[in-house]
């Protein structure tokens, strides 16, 4: 018998917003994001990773923009699994997808 450890469970997506001075920080994906980050964790196609960015972006650009923060210029998307070595069992992080974003 087969087993994985490849399920949508074990992987994690970070995304991250770059302004235009190059400041970045990750977007915590709470509420409504939330339901969008599980489709995009468990099938990282570009049409789900493309809902997810449109979504993060449509909330970032609805929230207030601090007089000293730069405009928003792109949002970085990665997804990422852990795989372990067949003899060793070490952990290993391999990034599975990672897609850029521009909307302006």
């Amino acid at each position: 018998m087969f087993a994985s450890t490849d399920v949508g469970s074990t992987r994690w997506i970070t995304v991250t917003a770059v302004h235009e001075n190059g400041d970045r920080h990750s977007v915590p994906l709470k509420g409504h994001l939330r339901d969008l980050k599980y489709r995009a964790r468990n099938l990282p196609k570009a049409s789900q990773l493309d809902a997810l960015a449109r979504a993060v972006w449509k909330k970032l650009e609805k929230d207030a923009i601090e007089e000293t923060e730069s405009p928003l210029a792109s949002l970085s998307i990665e997804v990422w699994k852990t795989r372990y070595h067949a003899k060793s069992l070490q952990p290993e992080q391999l990034q599975i997808a990672r897609e850029y974003f521009d909307f302006n």
